[in-house]
């Protein structure tokens, strides 16, 4: 039988289960969404059915065609940035695709409001002039679920939008270099924008009793 892992925390009506690196899934009601299917991390074809998934980015660690077949039914929904869309599209996937700009936004099912909003490099490039991420091409999301926000910032560092980012219930957070922040980065964004859970995720290695300790009025998960 395909179920989420027993370490899956609850909120109410909504759960969260983080898989590994990107990955993760969150359930509401009847829906359950996988966020960034990667095979490296997990067995998918032992994961639970998706009916939506979405994809942040075009990386291989984030767009994985093999975990996503896993995890994918005719009814699936796919939320992704249009880059991705098309890749969906040319790999053979025929499911309801719905492709999302930086500051563009759907409704889910009528339940859940998605709003993609930039994810991106500032400082860290592979060579010159060319950013991990660059500026436009991958999303984080912003999900209002049951009147909480859950924000997925997806591969970034802390960018002037993210700045702006408010009243968020429970955020997942990147901790990588060089693609993504650093542990300042990450503690400064923290701070900024003060979620009441926070979820490191996408890193190597992780001190969570650390990061409690400099962000004493957050629950880090």
């Amino acid at each position: 039988m395909r179920t989420l892992p027993n370490t899956a925390d609850r909120y109410g009506e909504i759960s969260v289960a983080p898989i590994g690196h990107g990955s993760l899934y969150l359930g509401y009601r009847d829906e359950l969404i996988a966020v960034d299917p990667y095979s490296e991390v997990a067995d998918y074809s032992a994961l639970p059915e998706a009916t939506a998934i979405l994809i942040t980015h075009d990386h291989y660690d984030h767009y994985d065609p093999e975990a996503i077949r896993m995890i994918a039914t005719p009814r699936t929904t796919f939320i992704a940035p249009p880059k991705v869309a098309e890749l969906l599209r040319s790999d053979g996937f025929t499911q309801e695709i719905v492709p999302l700009s930086n500051g563009e936004s759907a409704e889910y099912e009528n339940l859940i409001r998605i709003d993609a909003v930039p994810a991106y490099n500032i400082m860290r490039e592979r060579a010159p002039g060319q950013p991990f991420h660059p500026k436009g091409d991958g999303n984080g999301y912003i999900l209002t679920i049951d009147g909480k926000r859950i924000y997925i910032a997806g591969d970034t560092e802390l960018t002037p939008e993210m700045r702006r980012i408010d009243f968020i219930h429970i955020a997942f957070l990147p901790l990588m270099l060089p693609y993504t922040m650093s542990e300042e980065e990450f503690i400064e964004a923290a701070k900024i924008i003060e979620p009441e859970y926070l979820y490191p995720y996408h890193y190597d290695t992780v001190d969570k009793e650390w990061l409690r300790k400099a962000l004493p009025h957050i629950i880090v998960r």
